[in-house]
């Protein structure tokens, strides 16, 4: 069985988010750093929800990913990235998470007026 970083980008993932990194790049400016990391410690944050303290050390010390991600905040390079992706969405597997979604309130079975019958009791009340 081959070893996959499940965590990471695939070369593909990679090739279409390549040119929308800031510096890093031979002859121009920025921090000569491993940019496909960065990238790849940020998709873990996002995936797992965690504290910045507990990103693994293979992505680098956590205070220094923590300060180029709030650059990159503010410099729209995040922005940046949703768009481009935006743009090109594969939406074959797109899923919608039934638990959050929020139906209308007759389809719950709510009550018609206050104290009437429930809209799912399909019996007759007694007359009297």
């Amino acid at each position: 069985m081959a070893n996959c970083d499940v965590d990471g980008l695939r070369d593909d993932q990679w090739a279409r988010l390549r040119d929308l990194v800031p510096g890093g790049r031979a002859g121009q400016r920025g921090p000569c750093c491993d940019n496909r990391l960065f990238v790849d410690a940020l998709l873990w944050m996002a995936r797992s929800g965690a504290r910045w303290r507990d990103l693994p050390e293979r992505f680098g010390h956590y205070q220094a990913v923590k300060r180029r991600t709030y650059r990159w905040v503010d410099r729209g390079v995040l922005g940046g990235f949703l768009e481009a992706l935006v743009a090109e969405a594969d939406l074959e597997w797109l899923m919608i998470d039934s638990t959050i979604v929020r139906a209308h309130q007759h389809a719950a079975g709510a009550r018609i007026a206050k104290g009437g019958p429930m809209l799912r009791d399909r019996t007759v009340p007694p007359a009297g």
